[in-house]
């Protein structure tokens, strides 16, 4: 008896050896053949949750969850198996399942601070789903294939791109299996974008690969140097995975050369390179780490005994950052486990600030997903690029194609006749930047419904006027300045018809008195801002008074009033041969032409002459005579010659 459970624990010690070196795939096989003889309770529900550990660390979640839930409610495990599902669920977005199982967690182990951020980070992905950032990503399908395709890097060539990528197809030159995916191992692939503006067939990069795993590529120096992560093996030596650089001699990739920056006992790789060579950044689990696999940089300038450093708090967690990306103008990219994620792998973004500090953040939608997000490649100098991603609807691992779309403005509008509420038809509308531009579109009802539209700029002011004969000019204005979304800005332009009088409202004078007071002149200046977008108007501005006193001081006062009204718009710009001030006392009383629900007594139709006024009450009579003291305009030309002068 004591002789077979020495060789139980002999076969657990081995199957921790392999779990601990990261093959998961070969883990689960060994834990696998051990569970069947072992009969200790708790031994085996250990190996239950590392076998979950196993799954989970290669995606299969099914399989993870299930192991779990065997150890959920065992006491040394039903924490962290919590958490697991709590992560699991956060993979497959369902965010709402995963805030559950962090409260049970927490009922466990209260403030605990993993619980907590991943209540957080599920509370944050479900918001940033709900506000999507401008960019738009989908699956390229011509570098995909039913394996996994990963990692792009691309040669650009002014609109003929070389894609360099790592793929397991069929067509990769390694027969083997990796023991931490159990996946066949991956090999390096070319596509290129041809005059006929075609993707050519993908081909592997054959003077490069070998029988085992090679990825991770990175292009330099205008397509002349080639980056890239090869795992190979030597019997009976402990060797990791390392960066290996190529030249480009005669079109082909030849002469790859080990980076001695590490020992090769230690495994690096993800290469990416500084815009100027001198620095390569990459991805690796060493001591001064910050816990699981961390992002280090080794400058080659650094002379004699030089070491690779890391690249501190700001890039690195407790979680796992891999592949790092540089664009040419610095701004690095790289994927993380870290908080805040929506699950797995999410890509990050971070630049430098003043004092040469970086500054990071998620990228959110539709870079980040509640998948694994990583490898990505940004162009040089548009707002488009590829990174991977194995989220709902990728086969396996696929690359995605992202684009940031220019901002789309539009302007569209209708013009109704104010009182009709009809579509009024061939309104000019003109349209004027603050860039200088000018458009011109003619409604027309047939034709496309009324509307008037125009394809707008961005960072850009803009007045439109609506002109038709027989009505006010309609004005309005907007920006597009600002506006990081595409918008369509909507108006409903409601233009007035000459051919009336208008009561001005609010035109307010003492008891007796001509001079206007400081509201009613607010209530002018916007009659001004009609006259001046209207600059050929003549209009009568005629006053009127109520019953009470004489009718000839009763027409003196009306026209003094509208003597006042004239002088005031003079003074604000508008020529005197666009006025006529015209009194007219008591001479014209006013008809309602729409009831007011305060003044019921006054129906429409209403004509408030003295005979009806006399008729009212005496509070009523207040009411009425208040009705009757107004100031009115009314447009008799439209063909207002301006004064040479």
């Amino acid at each position: 008896m004591v002789i077979s459970l020495s060789a139980q624990e002999k076969k657990i010690k081995r199957a921790d050896e392999i779990f601990e070196a990261g093959e998961y795939f070969r883990a689960i096989q060994e834990y696998n053949a051990v569970m069947k003889k072992l009969e200790n309770k708790n031994q085996k529900n250990e190996i239950y949750f590392k076998i979950g550990e196993c799954y989970f660390m290669i995606g299969d979640y099914k399989k993870a969850r299930s192991n779990y839930k065997k150890t959920a409610k065992v006491r040394d495990f039903e924490f962290v198996s919590k958490i697991r599902l709590a992560e699991i669920e956060i993979q497959e977005g369902t965010y709402e399942d995963a805030l559950l199982l962090y409260n049970e967690a927490l009922e466990i182990s209260p403030n605990d601070s993993i619980a907590l951020k991943g209540i957080e980070s599920a509370n944050m992905a479900i918001n940033w789903l709900t506000e999507p950032t401008r960019y738009k990503a989908e699956k390229a399908k011509h570098l995909n294939s039913r394996r996994n395709d990963f990692s792009p890097s691309v040669d650009e060539k002014s609109g003929y791109d070389h894609i360099y990528f790592s793929s397991t197809r069929d067509e990769a030159k390694g027969k083997r299996t990796s023991g931490i995916t159990g996946e066949k191992f991956s090999d390096l692939f070319i596509t290129k974008f041809d005059r006929k503006q075609e993707w050519t067939d993908a081909l592997p990069i054959d003077s490069l690969n070998t029988e085992f795993d090679e990825g991770s590529p990175c292009i330099f120096s205008d397509g002349m140097k080639f980056y890239y992560t090869s795992c190979r093996a030597e019997k009976g030596k402990k060797v990791g995975c390392q960066i290996y650089e190529a030249q480009k001699v005669d079109g082909e990739w030849m002469n790859p050369a080990r980076l001695d920056i590490v020992p090769d006992t230690v495994s690096i790789g993800h290469p990416t390179v500084s815009p100027d060579g001198n620095i390569v950044y990459f991805s690796a689990r060493m001591q001064g780490g910050y816990g699981g696999a961390d992002i280090w940089y080794y400058d080659f300038s650094g002379g004699d005994g030089n070491r690779p450093k890391n690249m501190g708090p700001a890039i690195n967690s407790a979680g796992d950052e891999l592949f790092p990306f540089m664009r040419a103008d610095g701004t690095f990219f790289y994927s993380s486990t870290k908080h805040p994620t929506m699950g797995g792998l999410d890509i990050f973004i971070a630049q430098q600030n003043e004092k040469g500090r970086w500054e990071s953040e998620n990228m959110k939608p539709p870079f980040s997903s509640n998948s694994n997000d990583f490898g990505i490649y940004y162009y040089s100098n548009e707002d488009k690029g590829y990174f991977t991603s194995d989220r709902k609807g990728s086969k396996q691992e696929d690359i995605y194609f992202f684009v940031k779309p220019p901002l789309d403005f539009k302007l569209t509008g209708i013009a109704k006749d104010k009182d009709q509420l009809t579509v009024i038809d061939s309104c000019v509308v003109m349209l004027f930047g603050s860039d200088g531009s000018i458009f011109r579109d003619t409604t027309s009802v047939s034709g496309k419904e009324g509307k008037f539209n125009f394809k707008l700029r961005p960072k850009t002011d803009y007045v439109f006027v609506v002109t038709k004969d027989g009505y006010f000019n309609g004005k309005s204005r907007f920006t597009t300045d600002s506006l990081e979304f595409d918008k369509v800005f909507e108006y409903e332009i409601l233009l007035e018809s000459l051919n009336k009088t208008f009561e001005i409202p609010n035109i307010e004078f003492e008891f007796g008195k001509w001079e206007l007071t400081e509201p009613s002149k607010r209530v002018l200046d916007s009659i001004v801002r009609i006259m001046t977008d209207n600059p050929y108007l003549i209009i009568e501005l005629s006053a009127h008074t109520d019953m009470i006193g004489t009718d000839e001081a009763n027409m003196e006062l009306s026209q003094k009033r509208a003597n006042s009204v004239t002088t005031y718009f003079s003074s604000k710009g508008i020529p005197e041969g666009r006025l006529v001030a015209v009194g007219y006392g008591e001479s014209r009383p006013k008809v309602i032409n729409k009831t007011d629900l305060r003044y019921a007594f006054l129906p429409s139709g209403t004509v408030l002459d003295e005979d009806f006024v006399n008729s009212l009450p005496p509070e009523q009579q207040v009411v009425a005579n208040q009705q009757n003291r107004r100031i009115e305009m009314k447009v008799i030309s439209n063909d207002y010659i301006p004064s040479l002068d």
